[in-house]
């Protein structure tokens, strides 16, 4: 006989073998006992929760001829025909490949014949939302008036896609998640029964790669134990499915921490010699700064974080180094990474490349966010970072003179120079008479959407830095719309060039010109100083900027 893999080898008989989906059994159970048998069926979740499982215990359970609390006896012989597939009035069908209209059309035109043995023909349709419209359409028929002895069971990963009318019309049950406790153990059950012990930690991280769905760390068990040994381990399993060890992990965020570069290249040099796949690699290395976070982020992580007391404290030890918004960043940068592998043609460069960013903190600055630049400098102060000075007397926070320069230069408008210079000495309120020209090119480049947003609209200096376009009375749509920051950045773009230098848009409405100009320059106020006394106020400081 052939070889049969583990995850239809054990495939549940009874449903209380189907692991964590009580709620789903208790109702199906009942319905069984009391015969209250409804002619469809939606069972919906993540894949290998036990759907399509259900839903063959369901087929057998209704036409079962001695059945057991409302279980199949699996010993009767529509029970043995069933699973056999020797009676076919229970039929599976696939509907990613059976998805045409004409496939449904053989189901309607079968469904009027009575079944050849047992008592409810059943039509099983996994995947079901992958049927098209039309199919859809003649599906929706067939339930609304069912034949008595015909019984529908929909399985579907996104029933979301599924029509209303076909939710309506069916009694809807949703697959749980399965906790990794109950893979672990049914996993170890299954590796006993075949003679195999796996370590602790092994089930472990079987139920952690299996991500609650327990047909994955049956297959990947099933993988394991074809090594043909008679014990797995944590590095069988690592061995096996190509990932790398906790340690490694570990050695690759000290290099990133500690900038070191060369020790980083050398990490990725071994991932790569090993043969370890480095897309695997980078969302375990997502997982990793996920526990760092939440080690920031919790006082007890251990109730948490799957991971032995020693990992644990290496987490701990290298979360104290980065700030919550330093890890949320390069949570960010790598999520990225992993979404480019899936079509990178060189991924090793794709790793390195990203590595070197976080490991040179150049991620930080990509984030283009000023509040979480300021939020990681507030951090860097918390933890005594040289970015600021205290005064140990008064216990004043002082700016240094280098650094209040430089965070100015970052946030201020760049010099003007030309066409720009002679323009920014008129005052307030003068017309912008390239205005015309700007949206001449926004037609022209075939930017119609913000071309249209902006009839109408007049632009003036602010002051000599700030352009404002003035939109009129009724025209808070078309304002929103402008304000954008991608239309923004059009607009400064376009302008600049026709000026000859960089040039700061902001959209305005109409009564904002009459307010005095000093009101119009407190609200430009400079935003670091804004956020420096932020900073100062809740570390319970004052501040005190130095001018020298």
């Amino acid at each position: 006989m052939s070889y049969i893999a583990l995850y239809r080898k054990w495939r549940p008989l009874v449903f209380e073998d189907v692991v964590e989906q009580e709620h789903v059994v208790k109702t199906l159970k009942n319905s069984v006992v009391t015969g209250r048998i409804a002619h469809a069926y939606l069972f919906c979740g993540t894949r290998g929760t036990g759907k399509t499982t259900m839903a063959k215990i369901l087929s057998r359970a209704i036409n079962c001829l001695e059945p057991k609390d409302g279980n199949p006896c699996n010993t009767c012989e529509i029970c043995k025909g069933i699973l056999s597939q020797s009676i076919l009035d229970v039929v599976e069908i696939d509907a990613a490949s059976n998805n045409s209209v004409d496939n449904v059309r053989e189901i309607r035109d079968e469904v009027v014949y009575t079944p050849s043995r047992a008592r409810y023909k059943v039509y099983i349709i996994d995947e079901v939302h992958m049927l098209s419209t039309g199919a859809f359409n003649a599906l929706l028929k067939t339930l609304e008036e069912p034949p008595s002895h015909v019984v529908f069971i929909l399985a579907t990963t996104e029933p979301h896609k599924l029509p209303a009318t076909i939710l309506s019309r069916c009694q809807r049950f949703d697959f749980r998640r399965i906790s990794l406790e109950s893979i672990m153990d049914r996993l170890d059950s299954i590796s006993r029964a075949g003679g195999v012990v796996v370590e602790k930690e092994a089930l472990r991280l079987m139920a952690r790669l299996s991500d609650g769905a327990l047909r994955d760390g049956i297959s990947i068990l099933d993988q394991c134990m074809g090594m043909g040994g008679k014990v797995i381990s944590y590095s069988t399993v690592l061995d096996v499915i190509g990932m790398v060890n906790d340690d490694f992990i570990a050695k690759v965020v000290d290099a990133l921490n500690e900038s070191d570069v060369r020790g980083m290249l050398a990490l990725v040099e071994k991932l790569v010699m090993d043969g370890r796949d480095i897309s695997q690699f980078v969302s375990e290395l997502v997982y990793y700064y996920r526990n760092m976070m939440v080690c920031k982020m919790t006082n007890d992580p251990a109730q948490i974080i799957e991971a032995s007391q020693e990992v644990l404290e290496v987490i701990m030890r290298q979360s104290e180094r980065l700030s919550q918004d330093e890890i949320m960043l390069i949570i960010k940068e790598l999520s990225q990474l992993e979404a480019s592998l899936k079509w990178a043609t060189h991924p090793r460069i794709l790793l390195e490349v990203s590595l070197m960013k976080i490991s040179s903190g150049s991620y930080k600055a990509d984030s283009g966010n000023l509040h979480e630049r300021l939020k990681i400098l507030e951090n860097k102060l918390d933890r005594g970072v040289a970015v600021f000075s205290r005064s140990p007397e008064t216990k004043e926070v002082n700016l240094l003179p280098k650094q209040k320069e430089a965070e100015e230069k970052k946030l201020a408008p760049k010099a003007v120079t030309g066409e720009r210079k002679t323009a920014a000495s008129a005052a307030a309120g003068k017309r912008l008479d390239i205005w015309d020209q700007v949206l001449a090119e926004l037609k022209k480049g075939g930017k119609m959407t913000l071309f249209t947003a902006l009839i109408g609209t007049k632009a003036v200096w602010l002051d000599d830095k700030i352009v404002g376009i003035v939109f009129g009375e009724g025209s808070s749509f078309n304002k929103m719309l402008v304000s954008k920051q991608e239309n923004i950045e059009v607009l400064e773009s376009m302008a600049g060039k026709l000026l000859g230098s960089e040039t700061r848009i902001k959209c305005i409405d109409s009564d904002y010109l009459k307010e005095s100009p000093e009101k119009v320059r407190a609200e430009e106020k400079d935003e670091f100083m804004e956020k420096a006394n932020e900073i100062a106020k809740r570390l319970n400081a004052p501040i005190n900027i130095i001018e020298e």
